[in-house]
């Protein structure tokens, strides 16, 4: 039996992904410690797992303040959070023993504790992956959606987008280093990836932008869903069998009060029943009379309402977006941070759904949008070709057998030979 630990991100978005094949390791022996925060400790704990708690030395938040003021003011938030750790967590991790370290991209500590423990390291995504490689693919893609680059002089004034992109990232590597002394430091796969010799993905390539940008060390292993106790308090005896509308906007990006009111606008009194999550930041009162044909609710069962939807209206996070796939649900793609705009592209690009790019559409953009959906049945059908994609990659199952072959077979000599050739940019290489 081997000792694993798993660090992750505190959120929902990045936690349950990744309970089905923690679940696996456990039934297969393996011991693994997952380190989170305190409200995450009982359905870590339904997977067999021991709860670790971050003692409140993590609190991963989200920044959405645009362009690459954003990925340096995240990339600070990381390096932040991970001398906290190392510095807090060291000696309980060292008594751990651990046999080796699996870690959420983000986790940046994850991938320095197993280098002080000489031990592997396995990364996860469990967000929409984006490395360093796709910009060598596709740089204006790079420059608009991932680092949002389009206010920032260096912008404006460069006409080659592969050379802009490495000039960017030679800015940012150059703020990073000389506050942490990071040198040849790589900020897209190194901070943000935390690139290992194993990578794991939660999609499949089939729903990957540029899956031709990642190499052998990345298995794609699809989306499963784990089945969670969500709180109860909905009514589900007020579904009447109409055809149901789902809408929500995720856990942290739902401040959006006008465009809760568009949506009650596009869709009162019309042949849909919906339910509407708005979360905890907007009062329920403020959004006027509740038409008759609207649940309106702060949290909403996803898992269930999704298994009773026709279509869904999402922000775009890799989890709504997964579990809709999962449930072939086509979906109204309204991103509202920089992931979720690469959310958007995946479905535009899948044929999954719609995006809509407006920052707050119309009621009638919403009302033609979902009738579109529904009318074009291309979008529940390319939803079940993903699904039967996500089921073919081999899910939890062979997330725990590739981590366990990869762990028998792992190399001391690796991660030196890993840790030299990836940390430089790529043209650096």
């Amino acid at each position: 039996m081997g000792r694993a630990i798993y660090f992750s991100v505190d959120l929902h978005g990045h936690i349950n992904p990744t309970l089905g094949f923690i679940r696996e390791l456990v039934d297969s022996g393996e011991e693994v410690f997952y380190y989170s925060s305190d409200a995450f400790q009982p359905i870590i704990e339904s997977t067999g797992a021991t709860f670790r708690s971050y003692r409140g030395d993590v609190k991963f938040e989200t920044y959405d303040g645009g362009g690459i003021e954003t990925f340096l003011i995240t990339a600070d938030f990381i390096l932040q959070r991970n001398q906290t750790i190392i510095e807090n967590f060291r000696e309980e991790i060292s008594r751990l023993q651990p046999d080796y370290i699996i870690h959420d991209a983000f986790c940046y500590w994850g991938r320095e504790f197993a280098r002080m423990l000489h031990i592997p390291g396995i990364t996860v995504f469990d967000h929409f992956a984006y490395i360093d490689e796709m910009a060598d693919v596709d740089p204006e893609f790079f420059l608009k959606n991932v680092l949002r680059a389009e206010d920032d002089p260096l912008y404006k004034n460069n006409p080659e987008p592969i050379q802009l992109y490495r000039k960017l990232l030679g800015k940012l590597s150059k703020l990073i280093r000389a506050k942490y002394g990071i040198d040849q430091v790589n900020i897209i796969n190194d901070i943000f990836c935390s690139k290992e010799q194993l990578n794991i993905v939660m999609t499949t390539r089939d729903m990957q932008l540029y899956p031709e940008a990642f190499d052998d060390s990345y298995l794609f292993a699809g989306y499963s869903i784990y089945p969670r106790k969500e709180s109860a308090g909905f009514p589900f005896e007020q579904l009447d069998g109409r055809p149901l509308l789902y809408i929500a906007f995720g856990t942290i990006f739902n401040d959006v009060e006008l465009l809760y009111r568009h949506c009650i606008e596009a869709f009162r009194d019309s042949e849909w029943q919906v339910v509407m999550a708005i979360g905890h930041q907007v009062d329920l009162a403020s959004l006027g009379p509740v038409p008759a044909n609207f649940i309106v609710q702060q949290y909403v069962p996803q898992l269930a309402i999704l298994e009773r939807a026709s279509a869904f209206i999402t922000h775009g996070g890799a989890n709504s977006v997964h579990e809709s796939i999962c449930y072939e649900v086509p979906t109204v793609v309204l991103p509202q941070s920089f992931d979720q705009f690469m959310g958007a592209l995946a479905v535009e690009r899948a044929g999954t759904g719609m995006y809509i790019r407006d920052a707050v559409p119309t009621a009638v953009q919403l009302r033609d949008s979902v009738n579109k959906l529904i009318e074009d049945p291309s979008y529940k059908d390319n939803c079940k070709v993903l699904h039967e994609s996500f089921e073919r990659a081999g899910g939890p199952s062979r997330i725990a057998q590739e981590i366990l072959r990869y762990v028998e077979h792992w190399q001391p000599n690796q991660q030196l030979q890993e840790h030299t050739t990836h940390t430089g940019t790529r043209g650096e290489q």
